[in-house]
């Protein structure tokens, strides 16, 4: 076991573009607020086993006085251990540069000995650059759900940055140090995933993408919430280029393919609960919670699920609830699937399909919007207005509740089976008040949905065979009779 004292640092101070994609629409109305307390979903996910790990089992220690930690100066193995004490004083933050293992025996760096604390008074939390097959866990302590706890006054929390790829990252509580994400102290995003084009301008002017791919990337069990800026921020857009003004010609933002975003909790951030752009193969987000996003209601920041340019894949089983923006903001390349998802009290549109210079269609993807439920949107429950790409399918939805249309496009829609519907009794509701939308007996939406079952979709929200006697429900939930 080594121990490692103070290391010279020197940082370099990095100025994030902290912006969402300019095309992105302006706010709307903001939703009444709830005192009422939200959880999850049911969604009967297995998390990892959480143990009370010592840090006599670490390979290497690190010193809450160090700063830097360089896998090639420590000679850090594929396979070893680092360890974040949690019987010390908090660490102030920590730079993470290549730490290189193996898919066969990736690197860990984990809690041991209790709770490890990062709170940070600089430019960032923890970063990790140059860096591919590690994990960065939280699960050494049983007593605590989070066992790294970050907190930052400016900049990330926590990134993945800078070239670092096939990593995984659980049970991290991101915490800012003011409530709901306001104030000048609450840094900005919460958990970045993303090597930016200026870190590297040579590298990323190929416009094929294949110089450099983010790859095998995982998010889950994380608790984010008061921070300033997106809980999420994953991808660093323009996915049809542009030139950064630290880059002399045009570069295009990397791939991110074969992600994995879920059982994440997100609450009270400033700007989006989560972004995510240029994951363009092999892309799920699920089963995440995302409630009082946009605190600071800042147009273009401020949305529940932002699924930007260059985006592709599966989104289903969130639970988006009580923001100032869309529910869901949706400027994705296409071949996507959006089911059973909850989206309520938004303060614009429920569902915005948007389009603008940075948004690239595949001229014959599909668009498979499918049984989600979509309840009091401050604008219009559905808004789609760009018909680029290929089909478009409407299936199953509820759009309950909306200040204004319930539905507008200027997009070609293939509808089926959908409520739209001004009157929330009629829906039978389980219990608005805790924002629960199952649907009861006498519901208008029962057993009056379409088989499903072609697109793959066979569960609810909440882990319910699809169809229940034979038929289907409309929106998130299926009742079982």
């Amino acid at each position: 076991m080594k121990y490692y004292s103070v290391l010279a640092i020197m940082f370099l101070c990095l100025i994030y573009a902290c912006s969402s994609d300019p095309d992105a629409e302006e706010i709307g109305n903001t939703p009444d607020e709830t005192e009422n307390e939200v959880d999850a979903p049911n969604i009967n996910a297995i998390a990892p086993t959480k143990t009370n790990f010592s840090c006599e089992a670490c390979d290497h220690i690190i010193d809450t006085n160090t700063g830097v930690i360089d896998g090639e100066e420590l000679n850090i193995l594929p396979g070893q251990i680092i360890g974040l004490s949690g019987d010390g004083d908090p660490y102030k933050n920590l730079t993470f540069n290549n730490i290189i293992g193996t898919k066969e025996k990736p690197i860990i760096i984990r809690n041991c000995n209790g709770q490890a604390i990062i709170a940070s008074t600089g430019s960032f939390g923890v970063k990790f650059r140059n860096s591919e097959y590690f994990k960065f866990i939280g699960d050494g302590d049983e007593s605590t759900d989070y066992g790294i706890k970050i907190s930052t006054s400016k900049g990330f929390f926590l990134t993945f940055e800078q070239l670092s790829s096939n990593f995984e990252t659980y049970f991290i509580e991101i915490a800012g140090y003011e409530p709901s994400g306001i104030g000048e102290d609450n840094g900005f995003a919460g958990i970045g995933v993303k090597t930016s084009p200026y870190q590297d301008c040579d590298l990323f002017t190929d416009p094929t993408r294949t110089a450099w791919i983010m790859e095998n990337v995982t998010v889950k069990y994380c608790y984010i919430h008061d921070v300033g800026g997106e809980g999420l921020y994953i991808g660093h857009g323009f996915y049809n280029g542009r030139q950064e003004s630290d880059c002399s010609a045009i570069t295009y933002s990397h791939s991110i393919q074969h992600i994995r975003i879920h059982n994440n909790i997100i609450e009270d951030v400033g700007y989006d609960g989560i972004q995510i752009k240029n994951a363009d193969l092999d892309c799920e987000l699920y089963n995440n919670t995302i409630k009082n996003y946009g605190q600071l209601n800042e147009g273009a920041h401020n949305e529940g699920l932002f699924i930007g340019g260059g985006t592709t894949g599966k989104f289903y089983n969130n639970y988006i609830i009580n923001g100032t923006g869309h529910g869901i903001q949706f400027q994705g390349m296409g071949n996507v699937d959006i089911f059973n998802n909850v989206i309520a009290n938004s303060g614009d549109n429920g569902f915005y399909g948007a389009s603008g210079t940075q948004v690239y269609r595949i001229p014959d993807g599909y668009f498979n919007i499918i049984n989600n439920t979509f309840v009091n949107s401050g604008n219009n429950g559905f808004a789609f207005f760009n018909n680029d790409g290929g089909t478009k399918r409407l299936i199953n939805n509820i759009f309950a509740g909306s200040t204004e249309d319930l539905y507008r496009k200027g997009a070609t829609i293939d509808t089926i089976s959908n409520i739209m519907t001004q009157n929330l009794t009629a829906l039978d509701f389980s219990n608005l008040l805790t924002h629960d939308y199952s649907i009861g007996v006498s519901s208008i939406a029962l057993n009056k949905g379409e088989n499903v079952a072609t697109y793959g979709i066979l569960e609810d929200i909440i882990g319910n065979a699809r169809p229940e006697n034979n038929t289907n429900d409309i929106g998130a939930y299926e009742t079982k009779e």
